[in-house]
């Protein structure tokens, strides 16, 4: 397993107060991640708006998930977001992640953040480069 869900990891350790601690679950039948959130005020950007970086971890830490629960062991390789419109401090987003496919040692997933009324506020595509065996 990776690094990545250790329980000092910014975005789903445990044990780091100042992080964001997310809650992810794998669905293994359909290979997808789902997960809840709500941003508090110390991660603003704009004002009462979600900074963007922390929607870009969100992504990251979804798509990730995945691959920790199909026994990946990988790092982020590269990541591609679209940012589609403001998410609200405090407003409930829900977090959905999926795999895509595997070619030899990069395995890509694509995340999605929804708002509490339905809208997608953020879209990530990912490619996640597995470790080699040492």
């Amino acid at each position: 397993m990776s690094g990545r869900n250790g329980s000092l990891s910014f975005g789903s350790g445990t044990d780091n107060p100042d992080g964001l601690q997310l809650k992810l679950t794998f669905d293994e039948d359909t290979k997808t991640v789902y997960g809840e959130y709500r941003c508090p005020e110390k991660f603003v950007g704009e004002p009462d708006q979600v900074h963007p970086g922390i929607l870009s971890v969100i992504l990251d830490e979804t798509m990730a998930r995945i691959n920790d629960a199909m026994n990946f062991d990988t790092v982020t390789g590269e990541l591609t977001i679209r940012y589609l419109q403001p998410a609200r401090v405090g407003e409930n987003l829900y977090l959905r992640g999926w795999f895509v496919k595997k070619n030899r040692r990069v395995v890509e997933n694509r995340a999605e953040i929804e708002n509490e009324i339905g809208k997608i506020v953020a879209r990530g595509k990912g490619k996640y480069i597995e470790r080699e065996e040492e």
